[in-house]
């Protein structure tokens, strides 16, 4: 080829492949961007699936009309669809045949499964998510004791959709938080059972500033337990931070003792950060126990009790009464987790394999549900108290007169 007629067609080619657009791209006003899914199983033994559909065009809107009313699209921007079937797949393909536009999972953030669906069990369910192009493995699992439809339904106030009420809750590690790839791991995994955050629609408080009759969404109380893929039970609110405790997965929160009435009574409330906890399984004569060693730092907020914390004996009481507290809750997740569930949500069995692979190979892998509930917990704890306030005691109205 001449080189004077190169350079007339090279910027051309360029030009060309400037104008060339994404092959694989889709425009949005072609697609229905699903922000949570949520999955139930209908007394006739079909599943409900429950997409909540994000509306490009309500974001940003007022929530309020001209006239004071609220529009009820506007408030959420967000449109909820639903349909069953006889699998995820069926009912998924029913609900695509009555919307115009593509369905698209790419940005579902949060899946919600139902309890009567959680306790058959949820593999075949989250079969679709772990087999689908579009899924994101990086989806938050929930559980909640009621239907996920209605936890799905809920009209949010400060944000425009659910399921950001719901992904910016998981955010603040105030409770547990799964992602659908770890559930599944757990699943899989030896010496292991998976748990999920539960979810739940609760009522406000009653009472002026127009808050009678509202309600809120609440993921950061409760654990849902289970066996395999199955459904075993629920951990309350203390039994939950224990085993975050235990899973060292307790990254920040608050406290709150209660000061024996021969010290003065009353209550101290403190934040923690710095945690760490570590599993150690000690292998003695065929038998198993575990050794949970645990560290903390405490910041006192509030003391409403008598006791001077700038006392050194005191701040030794303080930091005795946090350490009980945090032994007790551990103890009663453990309680829970092996005397009613059987389930080795704590990761016991984990934590020996990877301490002598070889031994759960031959001694434990077979047995351990057998074995698990009878395993003996040592908790040793570490507790900090780095800072109790610019005050010592707390404020009473005598100490003004």
């Amino acid at each position: 080829m001449p080189r004077s007629l190169f350079k007339r067609i090279l910027p051309i080619v360029l030009i060309a492949s400037l104008l060339s657009g994404c092959w694989g791209r889709k425009e949005v006003n072609d697609i229905a961007i699903v922000t949570a899914t949520g999955i139930d199983l209908s007394d006739n033994g079909l599943i409900r699936v429950t997409l909540l559909l994000a509306v490009p065009r309500l974001f940003g809107t007022t929530s309020a009309g001209g006239g004071g009313g609220e529009s009820k699209l506007e408030t959420s921007a967000g449109w909820i669809v639903s349909e069953k079937g006889e699998t995820v797949m069926d009912a998924y393909r029913k609900i695509q045949g009555t919307l115009p536009r593509k369905i698209f999972f790419s940005h579902n953030r949060v899946i919600v499964m139902g309890e009567n669906l959680a306790k058959k069990g949820v593999m075949p369910v989250l079969d679709f998510f772990e087999r689908t192009r579009q899924s994101q493995l990086n989806s938050y699992v929930l559980v909640t004791k009621t239907e996920a439809a209605e936890v799905l339904n809920f009209k949010p106030k400060f944000e425009k959709l659910a399921s950001e009420i719901i992904k910016e809750e998981m955010k603040t590690n105030i409770g547990p938080s799964v992602r659908i790839g770890r559930f599944l791991t757990m699943v899989m995994d030896e010496g292991e059972e998976p748990y999920a955050p539960r979810i739940s629609v609760v009522p406000s408080e009653s009472g002026g500033f127009g808050l009678k009759d509202t309600k809120n969404l609440n993921a950061t109380e409760g654990t849902a337990a289970f066996l395999g893929d199955r459904l075993v039970g629920w951990l309350d609110n203390e039994e939950t931070r224990g085993l975050m405790w235990v899973r060292n997965e307790m990254k920040k929160g608050v406290i709150t003792v209660n000061i024996p009435k021969e010290r003065g009574g009353g209550r101290v409330s403190a934040e923690f950060s710095n945690v760490r906890s570590k599993l150690s399984p000690i292998e003695s004569e065929g038998d198993i126990r575990m050794k949970i060693k645990l560290s903390a730092s405490l910041n006192v907020y509030e003391n409403t009790s008598n006791l001077d914390l700038s006392e050194t004996k005191n701040a030794e009481i303080l930091r005795t009464l946090f350490a009980d507290e945090i032994k007790e809750r551990i103890r009663l997740v453990c309680e829970k987790a092996q005397k009613t569930f059987q389930s080795d949500i704590l990761g016991f069995g984990q934590s020996v394999y990877r301490h002598n692979h070889s031994a759960w190979k031959v001694r434990y892998a077979k047995k351990w549900r057998t074995l698990f509930p009878d395993v003996k917990v040592d908790t040793e704890t570490s507790v900090q108290i780095v800072n109790t306030g610019l005050i010592g005691k707390d404020i009473k109205w005598e100490d003004k007169k």
